[in-house]
């Protein structure tokens, strides 16, 4: 019996471990930021993804989100579900084109 009940309790452990989300990085263009909220909305594709952009966020490539124009590509890492926050949000170059 006590074998049944400690594989039950390890399984639902594990099953705890692998419920996070992960954090992968969103990498797209920008569509908006919405000062009032502090939402940054990013295009990826067809998908939209929206972040709060925190005092904790660290910027690179800019000082503040208002200076992000449409269509500027963004880099945005250390997203979790949870609360949404990203950690750093960096600008990216354009891809080059082949001359």
């Amino acid at each position: 019996m006590k074998l049944i009940i400690t594989s039950i309790v390890s399984l639902l452990f594990a099953g705890s471990v692998f419920a996070g989300c992960p954090s992968k990085p969103i990498n797209g263009k920008v569509v908006s930021f919405d000062e009032e909220s502090k939402t940054l909305t990013v295009a990826m594709g067809k998908k939209e993804k929206k972040v709060q952009v925190g005092s904790k966020t660290t910027m690179v490539g800019f000082e503040c989100p208002t200076e992000l124009t449409k269509d500027t590509r963004v880099s945005i890492t250390g997203c979790n579900c949870s609360n949404k926050t990203a950690s750093k949000v960096s600008v990216n170059k354009g891809k080059k084109k082949a001359s």
